[in-house]
């Protein structure tokens, strides 16, 4: 589960909710919501292992604050991520095969006309070499 670890601080490390609030509004709501992974061995006998993991993230602004969208865009976050992510990973001990980018759903209260944004970011990553 070192794997799990590793991955866990590096995303918090590059997707960190109270950083990316601290150049706008401070009343967002920014939470990972789901951290789905599954693992392989990279080889027979090998305790190297590699992992496909999905994070999904929610951005909306705070129901009290009378904002109807998030002060934090998607394309910030990513673009964010994905400038930082190759150094952060390799920092880790990890290695990245690959990361894709999901925006999936952009939900509007129909009472408060309030904007939510939920994305997510799949990446598949082994251990380096001991």
């Amino acid at each position: 589960m070192e794997l799990v670890k590793k991955v866990r601080q590096v995303m918090k490390l590059l997707i960190n909710a109270d950083k990316n609030m601290t150049t706008s509004r401070d009343k967002d709501v920014f939470n990972e919501i789901a951290f789905n992974f599954s693992f392989e061995s990279l080889a027979f006998g090998s305790s190297r292992k590699s992992g496909l993991f999905t994070i999904q993230y929610l951005v909306s602004p705070k129901p009290d604050s009378g904002n109807t969208a998030p002060s934090v865009q998607y394309d910030q976050i990513i673009s964010t991520f994905d400038n930082e992510k190759a150094k952060a990973f390799k920092d880790a001990g990890l290695i990245i095969f690959s990361c894709t980018y999901e925006q999936g759903d952009i939900v509007t209260d129909p009472v408060s006309g309030s904007v939510s944004l939920a994305f997510t970011i799949n990446i598949h990553v082994a251990e380096k070499s001991k």
